[in-house]
């Protein structure tokens, strides 16, 4: 597997590559009001003092407007011109705050990107309608017509108003285009992003609509009125490598033979209970693109933002010197395809030695609740950490910028970190991978509580609720409607995630080996 590295600089020093670190305009750059204010009542330790006053320097309004940033570049897949935006913006975000930052290129893979289009109803006696909320489905060729009259029926020539569009199984389609309302939110009112089903080789463009839109046209024919549209769409379907932006908090200097120079003296003292590792590095990371072609402002701008806030927020502490550089290198990455490139990552020797992983998704919004959640709980390398992410949301639950309220829940796969979490290497080293999250897919669910472990913490009973996004995957994953409401749950996942993994790494720095792992670069279920 070819993995591409490209070191483009650090900041405070020459580029490797010799580029310098160009001028950085993103929101994580900007010193903005920390909101909510992270304050110390009575009652707090000294040392969980020091933790609320590293965790205040995440600004949720800062992680708010990072998502609109995003956002605005487009849908960020990987291999797409605002994939590569997105990649040069955390660059500039990465570098700005003085982390060495690096490209990893995973092996290309088939990519689209829609840039503009329109669809536009002239219904007999009515005046014109554009149709706001279309969202042309992945892959979709691009292409254009005026006046292409609208049809019940798959006609050649004409355009076709359906409910479940299912592509021939050669590609030949008999219409001009497709309007779709089968797949949509609950509420009917977004279109879902999702591929074609033919993929690269689709033949004809589908745009997805929402079901008021698709009610109106179809009363329209049914009323027998003479229904036209012009539509156009700019896209590029290609083979193209993802950009993954991976930055790196460098640990403290080597000390005598005895082990690593960190000061902890001002972190609670958690325990030696991890189990004994070789020197490797700790892994925060989110993928970076929207993985259904959406705006992707939850799913997973969210994530991105969390992760540039974790990383200016402990890179700041340690300038001020409010704590030590930590005992094992820390790798912010963003992954330019879920999945794709974390696989890619996991197997090259550049990802080689990871010894823990704490994932970001879907964690700016939730449609009915006010929490946070941390999975896995059900397997044994991870109960440790997700058992200290609990011991800080007690102990700061009634601290402005913490929930009150959150959960622990069984794996539920489909994210990130059970690239690591199933990984042979993981299993028996029994090194932790989580995901901390505020919503899960597009539906309300429940899940039977893992026994010992827990579940809920407003009430004691056998079965979770993960809370969900109600514009999971559809064109209504806008910031207007997910993080922009909620941006607090963001600011939630960064502390959280910030003084757990300081805490989680104290017990780390007990004993650090000379040596990196063995592992094979393959890895390897």
């Amino acid at each position: 597997m070819a993995v591409l590295l490209t070191t483009v600089g650090s900041a405070g020093g020459a580029a490797s590559a010799g580029r310098s670190a160009p001028p950085c305009t993103s929101a994580i750059q900007e010193e903005l009001p920390l909101g909510p204010p992270v304050l110390v009542n009575a009652g707090v330790s000294a040392a969980e003092a020091v933790e609320l006053a590293i965790a205040g320097r995440v600004s949720d309004d800062r992680a708010a407007r990072t998502v609109r940033e995003l956002v605005a570049l487009g849908a960020r897949m990987g291999g797409t011109e605002s994939g590569e935006a997105a990649a040069t913006y955390l660059e500039q975000a990465f570098l700005g705050l003085g982390l060495p930052t690096e490209r990893v290129l995973a092996p290309a893979k088939w990519c689209h990107e829609a840039t503009d289009w329109s669809v536009v109803a002239h219904i007999e006696g009515e005046p014109d309608w554009a149709l706001v909320r279309t969202w042309p489905l992945g892959f979709s060729p691009a292409g254009a017509g005026q006046k292409v009259e609208l049809s019940l029926e798959s006609t050649p020539g004409k355009a076709l108003l359906a409910e479940g569009f299912s592509a021939t199984p050669r590609g030949e389609e008999p219409c001009a285009v497709v309007l779709d309302s089968g797949a949509t939110t609950a509420d009917g009112e977004w279109p879902m992003c999702r591929p074609h089903a033919r993929r690269q080789k689709a033949r004809v463009a589908v745009f997805g609509i929402s079901k008021p839109d698709s009610a109106r046209l179809r009363a329209a024919l049914e009323a027998g009125k003479a229904v036209t549209i012009d539509w156009h769409l700019v896209t590029t379907v290609k083979e193209a490598a993802p950009i993954t932006v991976v930055a790196t908090l460098a640990p403290a200097p080597s000390g005598d033979d005895s082990g690593n120079e960190w000061d902890v003296s001002v972190l609670p003292s958690i325990g030696d209970t991890t189990p004994s590792t070789s020197i490797g590095h700790v892994l925060i990371c989110a993928h970076g693109d929207s993985d259904s072609g959406g705006p992707g402002a939850n799913d997973n701008a969210s994530g991105v933002a969390i992760v540039l806030e974790m990383a200016r927020a402990w890179k700041a502490a340690i300038e001020a010197g409010e704590i030590q550089p930590p005992p094992v290198e820390v790798r912010f990455a963003i992954w330019g395809s879920e999945i794709h490139s974390t696989k890619a990552y996991r197997d090259s020797a550049f990802g080689r030695g990871v010894l823990a992983v704490l994932n970001f998704d879907q964690a700016g919004y939730g449609t009915t609740g006010e929490r946070l959640h941390i999975e896995p709980d059900d397997l044994p390398a991870t109960q440790p950490y997700v058992l200290l992410a609990a011991e800080v949301l007690r102990q700061f639950a009634d601290q402005p910028g913490f929930p009150k309220n959150w959960a622990t829940n069984k794996s539920l796969g489909g994210t990130d970190s059970y690239l690591f979490s199933g990984w042979k290497r993981f299993r028996e080293e029994q090194f932790p991978s989580v995901t901390m999250f505020t919503s899960a897919w597009g539906q309300a669910d429940e899940h039977p509580r893992t026994a010992g472990m827990p579940g809920e913490s407003w009430r004691d009973r056998e079965s979770v609720l993960m809370d969900y996004d109600i514009h999971y995957h559809s064109s209504g994953d806008t910031p207007e409607n997910t993080t922009d409401k909620e941006p607090h749950n963001m600011g939630w996942c960064a502390r959280v995630g910030l003084i757990t993994t300081l805490r989680y790494l104290q017990r780390m720095s007990a004993e650090v080996p000379r040596e990196v792992p063995s592992d094979s670069p393959s890895g390897g279920k």
